[in-house]
C-alpha cells in the first residue's frame, strides 16, 4: 500500500510542481519561438544594398557567365559523368551568386527599372534550369547511343 504524503509538506510540493511547470513552459515557448522564427522569420538585412547600376552590372555578369557556360564544350564528352559533376559544381556556385545579387539588390522596390531587373533575374534562373534539363537530356541520349553501339559491337562480335 502506498505511503501517504505528509500534509505538512503539501505547500512545498505545490511550489515545486509550479516551478517545474514554469520551467517546462519556458522551454516549450523558446522551442516554439525558435521553430517559428526559422520558418517564418525575416532574413537579417546584413548585406549592404547596391545601387541600381551595380545591380544591373551584376545581373549582366550573371547572364554573360551563363551564356558562356552554355556554349562551353563538354569536358570528356557528353556521356561522361565528369560533365554532370562539373555542371553541378558550377551551378551551385552560380546559384549562390544569383542569391547574393537578389539579396543585395532592392528588387522589390517600386522603381520600374528594378522591377525589370527582378524579371530579368527570374528569367536568367529559368534559362539555367532549361539548360540544365537540356544538358541532362543530351547526356542521356548520348548514353543511349553509346550503349546501342556497344550492344551492336557485341552482337557483331567486334572488339
Amino acid at each position: 500500500m502506498p505511503k501517504a504524503r505528509d500534509p505538512a509538506l503539501r505547500p512545498y510540493r505545490i511550489s515545486v510542481y509550479f516551478a517545474y511547470g514554469i520551467a517546462c513552459t519556458f522551454l516549450f515557448v523558446q522551442l516554439l519561438r525558435s521553430v517559428t522564427s526559422d520558418l517564418y522569420g525575416k532574413r537579417a538585412d546584413s548585406a549592404p544594398q547596391q545601387s541600381p547600376v551595380a545591380c544591373l552590372e551584376e545581373v549582366e555578369r550573371l547572364y554573360a557567365e551563363l551564356l558562356a557556360r552554355a556554349v562551353q564544350p563538354a569536358p570528356l564528352g557528353l556521356e561522361s559523368n565528369a560533365l554532370a559533376r562539373e555542371w553541378d559544381s558550377w551551378s551551385r556556385r552560380w546559384e549562390g551568386d544569383l542569391q547574393r545579387v537578389g539579396d543585395e539588390c532592392p528588387l522589390d522596390s517600386p522603381d520600374p527599372a528594378m522591377r525589370q531587373l527582378s524579371q530579368a533575374l527570374d528569367s536568367i534562373e529559368e534559362l539555367r534550369r532549361r539548360l540544365s534539363r537540356s544538358g541532362e537530356d543530351a547526356a542521356a541520349e548520348a548514353r543511349r547511343v553509346k550503349d546501342a553501339l556497344a550492344e551492336a559491337r557485341r552482337r557483331l562480335k567486334i572488339k
